[in-house]
């Protein structure tokens, strides 16, 4: 038996992101590459150095230690399956951001979902206690989509700080646990440094995500996004539709 806590969950919508700010709108762009992005050469993205003395799990993405559950529950099968955008080997989750956006393949339409969770659990010690959990209605799926945590302070990564998250969804109308699809993964803030400057895996994949979101008919930008999931094993995905970014409400409670 799966254990629920009693709450009330805030619910959001998620919708295609049309408008950024002007700042990121002007931000230059040359070759097939971000700027600031720096291509590893050896070891590769997968294969950076972990977070500095965090101790997070390596490839924690979900139980069976890979980004893509084995198991759809009461979900269709599909050809392209629930998938987080991490690199699936290595210990790579890091964010330099407080309120940094995860990224996730869904392959189902809204219609198809009963039930959709996203939550994050703060790592103390031995322990675990729930940072952030939140229902989702989904509206623009199949498609990629990025998850932001409210941009308020109670809900700002601490630096160094690892965090556990999940993300359920039940296809089942009567929404049994045990027809849940769970990834999970983890995300460490680390500090910005010259020698982490795009590297990072969550900065960089938001950077080039916001950028083909705002000129999607540009190749340059296209290139760019799909060199990235390439450089992780994750070229199916390239051609997915990149639907946008939620951001999530902060009125959630316990």
């Amino acid at each position: 038996m799966v254990y629920r806590p009693k709450m009330k969950l805030a619910f959001v919508t998620v919708v295609a992101i049309a408008f950024w700010t002007v700042l990121e709108a002007t931000l230059s762009f040359t070759s097939n590459q971000a700027p600031g992005w720096t291509q590893p050469s050896s070891p590769n993205i997968a294969t950076l150095p972990p977070a500095p003395g965090t101790g997070t799990p390596d490839s924690g993405q979900t139980p069976g230690g890979t980004r893509s559950p084995e198991q759809v529950g009461a979900c269709k099968q599909t050809n392209k399956g629930l998938t987080a955008l991490v690199p699936e080997k290595g210990n790579q989750g890091l964010t330099t951001a407080e309120h940094p956006v995860l990224w996730f393949y869904i392959p189902y339409a809204p219609e198809a979902i009963h039930f959709i969770e996203f939550s994050i659990h703060e790592r103390e010690k031995e322990d675990t206690a729930t940072f952030y959990r939140t229902s989702l209605q989904l509206t623009k799926t199949p498609g990629v989509i990025g998850i932001s945590l409210p941009s308020t302070p109670e809900y700002a990564l601490k630096l160094n700080g690892s965090y556990h998250w999940y993300l359920k969804i039940n296809c089942d109308p009567q929404e049994q646990p045990e027809k849940e699809i769970v990834l999970d993964g983890w995300v460490t803030r680390v500090q910005p440094s010259p020698e982490l400057v795009g590297v990072i895996w969550y900065d960089e994949l938001t950077n080039r995500a916001k950028r083909y979101l705002l000129e999607p008919q540009n190749i340059e930008m296209k290139n760019a996004w799909a060199e990235l999931l390439q450089s992780v094993d994750l070229e199916e995905l390239a051609q997915a539709p990149l639907v946008g970014s939620v951001h999530l409400s902060p009125k959630t409670e316990n």
